[in-house]
């Protein structure tokens, strides 16, 4: 089999992969060269450039639209959620399940109605290491991404690097539980080691960490260090929200 059949197979298995996990990750290749779709318009696609910044604008006004009193702060939050989840968990589905990592240099994803969900690789590469190497390639990569995001967004409603990362380290953190779950061998241990390693390679702050404390039982807590605000639209909070934390304390 040719090197680029193999890569297109690899791809095709992490596609696979992702909506076996979660069906609404639902991704595709397509060529560079490959000829626009007749379906495709204005402010439906993150392409990862400045046009990104009207699509942002337009994912927020259907999110206003679609939850009018929840407010700016959630709305805020909620957009940001949703310009990340996609690449993030696509990366940890590849990584932990393929021990591979596609190419997001050539990625986009699909804004529908007030949700991001849908993506596109523009390049069937798939790099291939030890555990380790993917996640610093996988920081090399995102990182640039995700900040691109944050920018985009930051010239439609203030977002600033530390509202970010939070959300952003919530989100690994949050995904190295669920690998554990999968992963019989994945200790509380790896968790926090990998941990250390996912926020090294997306120049995250270290004091972000202690976010995740293990127990006496060596149990993970994990208390997110951002809020979704969910209790904006369904008045309750989540089970790690760092709101209940606090009453707690």
């Amino acid at each position: 089999m040719s090197n680029l059949a193999q890569q297109t197979d690899s791809l095709t298995s992490m596609f696979n992969l992702c909506r076996q996990v979660i069906p609404y990750l639902d991704g595709k290749f397509e060529a560079l060269d490959s000829p626009m779709s007749l379906t495709t318009q204005a402010q439906q696609w993150l392409n990862g450039n400045h046009y990104d910044q009207a699509t942002i604008h337009a994912l927020q006004n259907d999110l206003k639209q679609h939850i009018p009193k929840a407010g700016n702060a959630y709305y805020q939050a909620r957009t940001w959620h949703l310009l990340c989840w996609q690449p993030i968990y696509i990366a940890f589905i590849s990584i932990y399940g393929l021990q591979k990592l596609p190419d997001f240099s050539c990625f986009k994803q699909q804004r529908q109605h007030n949700a991001i969900v849908g993506f596109v690789f523009q390049n069937n590469k798939m790099l291939t290491g030890s555990t380790e190497q993917l996640i610093a390639q996988a920081g090399t990569q995102l990182a640039p991404l995700i900040e691109h995001y944050r920018k985009q967004l930051d010239h439609v409603e203030r977002c600033r690097p530390g509202y970010s990362h939070r959300f952003v380290a919530d989100l690994i953190f949050g995904n190295l539980l669920k690998v554990k779950e999968l992963i019989g061998d994945f200790s509380e241990q790896d968790i926090i080691l990998h941990a250390q390693l996912w926020v090294e390679a997306m120049g995250l702050p270290r004091k972000l960490l202690a976010s995740l404390k293990c127990e006496n039982d060596n149990k993970i807590n994990f208390i997110r260090s951002s809020c979704c605000l969910a209790d904006k639209i369904n008045e309750e909070l989540c089970a790690n929200c760092p709101k209940l934390h606090k009453k707690k304390q």
